[in-house]
């Protein structure tokens, strides 16, 4: 086989691997992240042990946008960018599903 067809056929595997723009958010794996890295770390001391409430304070996130905007510098800052932007769109979908239910 051409070396062209090599690089062709690696270029082809490594695109089908990458996630697809537009492909839907895991909520399971958004839970799976959330809880392992926010609950114990960080929620929970802000609120006596109980994490969820965080989600359920009067001042809370009032769009999608602001939801997104939160659980980006949540990673960034407290988490030192752990996160990939695909586990960043499981956690936000994780979120909204279970507390926020924006459109």
């Amino acid at each position: 086989m051409k070396k062209t067809s090599w690089v062709v056929l690696g270029g082809l595997a490594i695109a089908m691997s990458l996630p697809t723009v537009g492909q839907a958010a895991d909520a399971v794996n958004g839970k799976k992240l959330h809880d392992a890295s926010c609950v114990t770390e960080c929620h929970a001391k802000r609120v006596n042990g109980e994490s969820n409430k965080l989600y359920t304070r009067d001042n809370n996130k009032k769009s999608l946008e602001a939801l997104k905007a939160q659980v980006a510098i949540c990673n960034e800052k407290v988490l030192s960018s752990k996160w990939f932007p695909e586990d960043e769109a499981d956690v936000v979908e994780y979120l909204n599903k279970e507390f926020y239910h924006f459109k």
